[in-house]
């Protein structure tokens, strides 16, 4: 059985049932103006970063960009998983 929160990473609409655990703020979705408050130019040169990264790929290359990929989407879902995507 997954938890609320893990459930709550993939269907959006899924709450705990407490109000005190869905009203907390690092259990919301990411608003897009945090990455560019955390990231700055890298929100422009990651994507070109990672489509450089297509050329003559490698194990170590196909890991850096599906993490990158795996870290973007969750960081979407909850804002505290932005840590990921740092």
């Amino acid at each position: 059985p997954l938890s609320a929160r893990v459930r709550g990473l993939f269907v959006k609409h899924t709450k705990t049932g407490n109000p005190l655990v869905d009203s907390v703020a690092e259990h919301q979705a990411t608003p897009s103006r945090v990455y560019w408050a955390y990231f700055h130019v890298v929100c422009f040169l990651g994507p070109p970063g990672c489509l450089a990264m297509l050329y003559k790929l490698q194990d170590a290359k196909i890991f850096v960009i599906l993490y990158a990929l795996v870290a973007y989407y969750f960081s979407g879902k909850m804002i505290r998983l932005e840590l990921l995507l740092a």
